[in-house]
């Protein structure tokens, strides 16, 4: 099995942006103790504030869909239900 690699971008809208920096920063550490994760990095994008980027590496297409199936995981999305500006998932291939 190969590597997944993505990058999720996550922009809060201007009066959501301190619940959304908690609940990205709550996502960095279950999701770093699941078995199949080899990187999940968290960063703000510099001059932008509440602009999120994820940057994730599993250890196979299954370990990335138990990742999304996790209760935690769940609950991250219904917390930013409503609070976004937009949410972009990205999946990458090497070139």
């Amino acid at each position: 099995m190969s590597e997944v690699k993505v990058v999720a971008l996550i922009k809060a809208a201007p009066e959501h942006r301190d619940a959304v920096g908690i609940a990205v920063r709550a996502m960095v550490a279950p999701s770093r103790s699941e078995p199949g994760c080899i990187q999940y990095d968290l960063h703000e994008e510099q001059g932008h504030p509440g602009a999120f980027v994820f940057i994730e590496r599993w250890t196979s297409e299954q370990a990335l869909k138990e990742h999304m199936a996790m209760s935690y995981h769940d609950a991250f999305l219904a917390e930013l239900e409503g609070k976004l500006e937009n949410l972009e998932v990205k999946r990458l291939t090497p070139l």
